[in-house]
């Protein structure tokens, strides 16, 4: 991992931290946009909502330089019954790890790569 994903580990340490525990947390990298990831969150108190968008963000944007920021495509909030998120956190177990996701494809993801940093199976 680089210095880039090991920011985002990070975030992931304090997001759990500060709101609690997370299904999955992972940095997928686009398929259709080289060298752009797609943060990918799903967590019991994570909604597809402003309210955590914006937590989201402005956590984002105090661990990353500007140019980290353009590195990042979408945040992603997904509940933990979605199918990708469902097929990721029953393969794999980890948190606050660094699974590398090679074969993304698999998973019914339109990505080439990806970390995932904490995968759990919804209780």
């Amino acid at each position: 991992m680089n210095s880039f994903t090991e920011k985002i580990r990070r975030l992931e340490r304090e997001v759990a931290e500060e709101r609690g525990s997370l299904n999955l947390f992972a940095l997928l990298e686009r398929d259709d946009l080289t060298n752009r990831w797609d943060l990918v969150v799903s967590a019991p108190w994570a909604k597809q909502d402003e309210e955590t968008l914006r937590y989201l963000a402005a956590s984002l944007k105090r661990l990353l330089t500007p140019e980290e920021m353009t590195r990042l495509s979408r945040l992603v909030v997904l509940d933990a019954s979605h199918d990708p998120v469902k097929a990721i956190t029953e393969t794999y177990d980890v948190e606050h790890g660094e699974v590398e996701l090679r074969d993304p494809v698999s998973f019914g993801l339109p990505v080439r790569h990806g970390y995932i940093i904490t995968s759990r199976r919804a209780a």
